[in-house]
């Protein structure tokens, strides 16, 4: 009875480098799995963050298509300090963003007549 208690609680942490510049980020989730191919699975409290500047993600899931050079995250997204092509994202939040890796460059969708809320600024 015990070890199921404990097991509610346990979380999975994992560092992951995406792209060729080892930008590390750090993964932590309730699950992951990852395949010989290099993909990689987060579901459940998903938080992610960086070495870049204090970058830091949230959302229900997150997928990494290493062949695609994608970070998906799905799910009450919500995104703290993304830089992107001269652009710097203060917050954001919507329900599906998709950070191309080797590129930076990014993509956010809303669903349900939500929509994608953003504050930024210009360097």
């Amino acid at each position: 009875m015990k070890s199921i208690f404990l097991s509610s609680f346990l979380f999975l942490l994992a560092e992951f480098s995406f792209a060729e510049e080892l930008t590390n980020y750090t993964i932590t989730s309730d699950s992951q799995i990852n395949t010989l191919e290099g993909d990689l699975e987060a579901k459940g409290n998903v938080v992610i963050k960086s070495n870049s500047p204090n970058f830091e993600a949230y959302s229900d899931k997150l997928s990494f298509d290493k062949d695609d050079k994608s970070i998906k995250l799905l799910g009450n997204v919500y995104v703290k300090n993304l830089e992107s092509e001269g652009i710097s994202i203060e917050e954001t939040s919507g329900d599906e963003l998709t950070i191309f890796t080797d590129t930076g460059i990014f993509e956010f969708k809303s669903q349900n007549k939500n929509r994608v809320k953003t504050k930024l600024y210009f360097k």
